[in-house]
């Protein structure tokens, strides 16, 4: 009976170890006892040695191999991306630890060192104006300068009790004031036709040549006597003026001079 080929059918001779036609091995020989057993042989049935049977053998005795699981073909095992490379088709991307975010923590300072300045100007006005400390150092700024606060005075002198003790040809005029002014009266039979006395107001501070007086008295003189039968009547008022130059003018007053001896 013709011996063939139990992988693909051709005609084998007796004693081929190969096919000609697809190369599988027709026999083989156990490698214990070295007698010739078929491929499909598992064991041998001599010396009972496990064989290499039971799948189609590569010229050489080698059998070709296929890739196991998670093996890449050629026995190269697959790679995983290291650190700061990028993963491949399929692969997961390492982990990276996150970069410490610099640039958000530099752009807020200047704002930090302006809002610190803000509250530092704040406090040192606060401290300037309501504190004893800040009125030292006032005092001590106008010293140093020279400078100070200006007051204006525009107060006028008040005028109080104002009288006239008169004479036959004369009378004397007094009055008193609050602050330091000048003595100045006006009279006149008529108000139309009163004079001043002295011309210039005397104890004038307001030139600088007196300090002024808050006692004033002003002699009238050459004044008409009253007759037997007709009393002569005169018109005053009395002006005092402070060393801001602020001047205060009393109402309109009347006396009689007294009569004559004939």
């Amino acid at each position: 009976m013709q011996q063939r080929c139990p992988n693909c059918g051709s005609p084998v001779a007796a004693g081929q170890r190969f096919c000609a036609g697809c190369g599988a091995q027709i026999s083989l020989s156990c490698p214990q006892c070295r007698i010739t057993v078929n491929p499909g042989t598992r064991f041998c049935p001599n010396c009972g040695a496990v064989l290499g049977g039971g799948m189609p053998q590569q010229p050489g005795g080698m059998p070709p191999q296929q890739p196991g699981w998670g093996q890449q073909p050629g026995g190269t095992p697959p790679q995983q991306p290291g650190w700061g490379q990028q993963p491949g088709w399929g692969q997961q991307p390492g982990w990276t630890p996150p970069a410490a975010s610099s640039q958000s923590s530099s752009s807020r300072r200047p704002l930090l060192v302006l809002i610190l300045f803000i509250l530092l100007i704040g406090l040192g006005v606060l401290a300037y104006m309501y504190t004893p400390l800040g009125a030292t150092i006032k005092d001590l700024f106008q010293s140093a300068t020279g400078g100070g606060t200006t007051i204006v005075d525009i107060t006028k002198p008040q005028i109080t009790i104002v009288k006239a003790t008169a004479g036959q040809t004369n009378a004397l005029i007094t009055w008193e004031t609050d602050e330091p002014a000048s003595s100045q009266v006006e009279y006149g039979k008529t108000q139309d036709s009163a004079t001043l006395e002295p011309a210039q107001p005397a104890n004038d501070p307001s030139t600088g040549a007196s300090a002024g007086v808050v006692t004033h008295a002003v002699t009238l003189t050459g004044l008409e006597p009253s007759g037997p039968e007709s009393n002569i009547q005169y018109h005053y008022r009395v002006k005092s003026k402070d060393a801001a130059g602020n001047e205060s003018v009393s109402d309109w007053k009347t006396f009689q001079t007294a009569p004559s001896d004939t």
